[in-house]
């Protein structure tokens, strides 16, 4: 996914390879979409109205294998195996 792109789904967001530009999940609503990338360098991730840009994305996951979620209120991160 190319810098600038962005990616929008009202479900899940599969991406196999690096993930730059911006990430819509759950664009419907859906509080249950997840994102899962194998190479997280996007400007924007978002699910369900929740966001956070590319500073927001904790230093330890950028680059990495990842699996966002919508926690209780806020986005929640994983490392994906």
């Amino acid at each position: 996914m190319s810098a600038g792109a962005e990616l929008i789904a009202d479900g899940n967001i599969h991406v196999y390879g690096m993930m730059r530009g911006r990430a819509l999940a759950g664009a419907g609503g859906d509080r249950d979409a997840q994102i899962f990338c194998t190479h997280l360098a996007a400007e924007l991730v978002s699910i369900a109205g929740e966001y956070w840009l590319s500073d927001n994305i904790p230093a330890e996951f950028y680059g990495k294998a990842a699996r966002l979620r919508l926690g209780e209120s806020a986005l929640a991160i994983q490392p994906l195996n």
